[in-house]
């Protein structure tokens, strides 16, 4: 059983839909389905203790970041409970991919997903763009990516350079940081709400002209799939004319 996202990911990519107990309900979504389609077959969570004692999962797997209460009741629940570090660098990605392949009992298959990983990474090193563009995450509620960070890596991948100040811009100062191409996260594309006008401000559409990406966010987790993101971002990268 998954309590979040990034180990929903990591589960659907190790294990049979059939020995899943439950994922949560963000893997039901549009952007985490066209990744992970198994998920539709799988139940899910809200990551509530009523559902948690009520399933009888063997192994929980979740993050540091649950809440505190939460605690003493997966105790209670007779399951091992594993948290699983957040990933930021294609190191770490390993590291938490092995960890939880080891836990599913699925080593080889982990061993494999890295294997690609890794492979995708060498044909990212082998095509990196002649020109060096500066990135803006932008498509997050004005919340950019600064260096450092999962975003960061992909795009260090890609052989591309971020923008050095992370952090919360408006429009205006995102124009004044001028980097040569904004990257959207297509977690939430096409959702209407206030942050999606912000996102799609009539300055930035004409500024950026032709000079606008989207790539599978995959909701910010370090998993194998990141360096197959980077290739996408490598790959648009590319396609931006001068």
């Amino acid at each position: 059983m998954s309590l979040k996202i990034c180990t929903d990911e990591l589960l659907l990519d190790l294990v049979p839909a059939s020995h899943i107990a439950s994922v949560t309900f963000l893997s039901r979504e549009k952007a985490a389905l066209k990744v992970w389609p198994q998920g539709a077959n799988v139940p899910v969570n809200h990551g509530s203790a009523e559902e948690i004692l009520a399933t009888h999962p063997d192994l929980i797997l979740t993050d540091p970041f649950m809440a505190p209460s939460l605690r003493p009741l997966l105790a209670k629940s007779g399951a091992r409970v594993v948290e699983v570090p957040p990933a930021e660098s294609f190191e770490q990605i390993r590291a938490v991919t092995r960890l939880v392949a080891h836990e599913v009992g699925e080593e080889a298959r982990g061993e494999a997903l890295i294997a690609r990983m890794d492979v995708e990474l060498r044909e990212l090193a082998a095509h990196r763009p002649k020109r060096t563009l500066t990135i803006a995450g932008w498509g997050g509620g004005g919340y950019v990516p600064g260096t450092g960070g999962l975003f960061d890596a992909m795009l260090t991948a890609a052989g591309a350079r971020n923008v050095e100040r992370g952090g919360y811009y408006d429009v205006e100062a995102l124009i004044a940081a001028n980097p040569d191409v904004l990257v959207y996260g297509d977690t939430y594309s096409g959702t209407t709400s206030l942050r999606a006008d912000q996102d799609l401000h009539p300055a930035l559409l004409k500024r950026y002209v032709g000079r606008r990406i989207t790539y599978a966010s995959l909701y910010d987790c370090g998993v194998p799939e990141s360096a197959k993101v980077a290739k996408q971002l490598q790959s648009a990268l590319l396609a931006v004319g001068p």
